[in-house]
């Protein structure tokens, strides 16, 4: 087993390396302005991002199963359940299967993302700053549980910044790199006797780490050129040990870890180890789980419900069925629409953002599909939706003595779970694409125009012609005139009026007043119609969020 670590001005780059037999594929990517490529295994690759990608309201052990439902779509029962088992011994977090993810340490949310990446028994695993953000016991673990996947005959390399001297200590191979040039490349034993010969000595008790970045930035005056010159030779001889090896055929079915870097024949692997039912089946198991331990999203959520409807019955107690009080039920059904529709999209900002990050991440490391993961996105809220309109409607109306014919509170229940429905997805519309800041701001503003031309404030008629338009693509406008018509349209009869004077008696003669359309399919149809879009445009997002990351 070999530990390589490479360095730059700002970061370095261990990579611990098994020399195994690899295969290469070639990866290609552009950073500001910089083009290469890279040649790997094309085995078996996996990156673990910088910052852990995770559901916190899953237990570690269910988050191993959920990748291992994935990852290992193919295997018996007993099989995953010996991988996970074997990786949490690994990694050091048997200890905490149960624990869910979002009470977990720094180091041990750490080490399960790189679980959940091992269970494929990977050829490479690549990490973008394992320890970023750790403490220097925390970077430690992380660090011993890598050269533990190290052993096992894997190739690990990592980007650290500013490694303490154990870390730094604990690998083999260093490459420091400065301006897109190569500086040094070998082991670090040989690093003093390289630097001496370069007039540089690293003084005594001193984190050569940092010694190194010195240099890189310019901080010490060296022949940088011998520097070069030696990664330079360094780079040929393994090449011409390669060239040699191919030539000889001492390799048997794959190429030895130098090939695999400096090969040019490439074979690129893409695909999904898990078909679509099978990622249905897994992503559905994960969200319905995380839905119902979902504190804010869900209980609250409902709980909240509840208890503003009964808040409105005490309010617009009786309001629904007196001819006196027309005008107050009006604002009374009007907020129906309100709540319903901002305490849905609100709560969607606050989680989304991490859920939508973990989801590109698992896309990205082919775990699935975003088709996929859209369709049950919709599968796993549509009961949360529908218990939510449930639990505020049907106390709402009974309690503020709106019509309690079986058609109307069927209608009235509809409305307000398309509503609920469309506000949701706007909220994960608006999340994936601004998260949380931004979102908070973006979802009122957004709806300030929409309820101006919901037809409450002012009828479509006195609307400046210019203006009328902007009302064609309210969806508060379509909700309100299909909700006033389900309390007050469809024949509903003379209402009584224990007033002195009421204006209106009749129903029908108030909804003309207000100059509603009074066209309840319409109002239906242009509803769903918003909701198709929104659902395409989170699709939409999603994909051009991992276009963005692929770049």
């Amino acid at each position: 087993m070999r530990c390589h670590p490479t360095g730059s001005i700002d970061f370095h780059t261990w990579t611990f390396r098994s020399w195994q037999d690899y295969t290469a594929e070639n990866i290609s990517w552009t950073e500001t302005g910089v083009t290469g490529c890279l040649q790997v295994s094309d085995r078996n690759v996996v990156l673990v991002a910088q910052h852990a990608t995770l559901i916190d309201t899953l237990t570690v052990q269910e988050t191993l199963q959920f990748a291992a439902s994935l990852k290992l779509p193919q295997v018996t029962r007993n099989e995953r359940y010996h991988a996970i088992e074997a990786v949490s011994k690994q990694l050091g977090i048997s200890d905490v299967l149960n624990t869910r993810a979002g009470r977990l340490s720094g180091g041990e949310r750490k080490r399960l993302t790189i679980a959940c990446e091992l269970l494929t028994n990977p050829s490479i695993l690549l990490l973008d700053e394992p320890t970023s953000g750790l403490d220097s016991v925390s970077s430690m673990s992380v660090a011993q549980a890598l050269k533990s996947v190290a052993r096992s005959g894997r190739l690990v390399a990592c980007v650290i910044h500013q490694p303490s001297s154990q870390l730094f200590t604990s690998a083999d191979d260093v490459i420091l790199l400065a301006n897109g040039r190569t500086l040094y490349s070998g082991a670090i034993e040989d690093i003093p006797e390289l630097l001496k010969r370069s007039g540089l000595v690293c003084p005594q008790y001193y984190n050569m780490a940092d010694y190194l970045l010195e240099i890189a930035s310019g901080e010490h005056s060296a022949n940088l050129a011998l520097l070069e010159k030696e990664a330079i030779t360094y780079a040929n001889e393994m090449k011409k040990i390669t060239d040699r090896e191919i030539q000889e055929k001492t390799v048997k079915d794959n190429s030895t870890e130098a090939e695999a870097l400096l090969d040019s024949n490439i074979v690129v692997v893409d695909g999904y180890n898990a078909n679509f039912s099978q990622q249905m089946c897994a992503l559905l198991h994960r969200g319905y789980i995380g839905a119902l331990r979902d504190v804010h999203l869900t209980q609250i959520r409902l709980v909240c419900h509840l208890i503003v409807a009964l808040l409105l019955g005490a309010l617009y107690n009786g309001a629904g069925e007196e001819a006196s009080r027309m005008i107050s039920n009006t604002g009374c059904l009007f907020f129906f629409l309100l709540f319903l529709y901002f305490s849905n999209a609100m709560p969607t900002i606050h989680t989304f953002p991490v859920e939508s990050t973990v989801v590109l991440q698992e896309h990205l490391n082919k775990w699935y599909y975003l088709s996929t993961y859209c369709a049950t996105k919709i599968i796993i809220d549509l009961p949360i939706q529908l218990l939510c309109a449930t639990v505020f409607v049907l106390p709402a109306w009974y309690l503020t003595s709106q019509p309690l014919e079986a058609h109307r509170i069927g209608l009235a229940w509809i409305i307000c779970v398309l509503i609920t429905i469309l506000a949701q997805t706007f909220g994960l519309v608006v999340g994936a694409a601004c998260g949380v800041k931004l979102g908070l701001f973006v979802i009122p503003a957004a709806n300030i125009p929409m309820l101006m031309f919901s037809e409450f404030f002012i009828p479509y008629h006195e609307m400046p012609s210019y203006l009328q338009p902007f009302a064609s693509i309210s969806y508060f406008r379509y909700a309100f005139d299909a909700l006033m018509q389900t309390a007050y349209g469809f024949g509903r009869s003379v209402l009584p009026c224990h007033a002195v004077f009421c204006l209106f008696k009749r129903p029908e003669k108030y909804l003309d007043y207000l100059g509603l359309s009074k066209d309840f399919r319409t109002d239906i149809i242009a509803i769903v119609i918003w909701i198709i879009i929104l659902k395409i445009s989170l699709m939409c997002v999603l994909k051009y969020k991992v276009y963005k990351a692929c770049r």
